[in-house]
């Protein structure tokens, strides 16, 4: 079960460091934010990654005039958890999970990025009548970054090498 968890991390990892360190800074290089107001006749229209920005509009019509604060949550994931997602990729890679610090910086980046997709998530709920977003593929889509740092939660809490479910003590009370 651990290896498999390991596994599945490592690919979650390396597909989240494709977006943080090459997908989306190529979006704020080559598109940006004004781009998506521009729509296709923009710079938007000259790149794949602009046009799946634009695709992407198609679900989420907020981000042609995106508020700050989802601005911020899409910059902050590459320039702050970009890193974070190589370094654990090649964490698990080289099987160094079960060491202490990253432990320790596991859980607190899995906190922090909980909690903006949380955040996120929740106004995405509460105000999709408004914005017209289609609120089962923006769940979809973002909620895999909930998925990623609850699975990695787990494994460094929950399911250690060399433990199996059911030598799992639970504290109760």
């Amino acid at each position: 079960m651990v290896r498999m968890i390991d596994k599945l991390l490592m690919a979650l990892f390396a597909f989240a460091a494709f977006i943080a360190l090459y997908y989306e800074p190529a979006f704020f290089f080559q598109c940006g934010w004004e781009g998506l107001k521009v729509g296709a006749n923009g710079a938007c229209g000259a790149s794949w990654v602009g046009r799946a920005w634009l695709g992407y509009l198609q679900i989420e019509p907020l981000y042609a005039n995106a508020p700050l604060f989802v601005q911020l949550i899409n910059e902050f994931d590459t320039w702050l958890f970009g890193w974070f997602y190589a370094v654990s990729l090649i964490v698990f890679l080289y099987g160094r999970q079960e060491r202490p610090w990253y432990r320790f910086l596991g859980t607190f980046v899995s906190g922090m990025m909980m909690y903006a997709m949380a955040f996120y998530l929740s106004w995405e709920a509460l105000s999709y009548r408004e914005t017209g977003a289609h609120l089962q593929a923006v769940f979809a889509y973002n909620g895999l970054w909930l998925f990623i740092f609850l699975l990695l939660l787990a494994r460094l809490h929950l399911f250690r090498r060399g433990e199996s479910a059911a030598d799992i003590k639970v504290p109760v009370g």
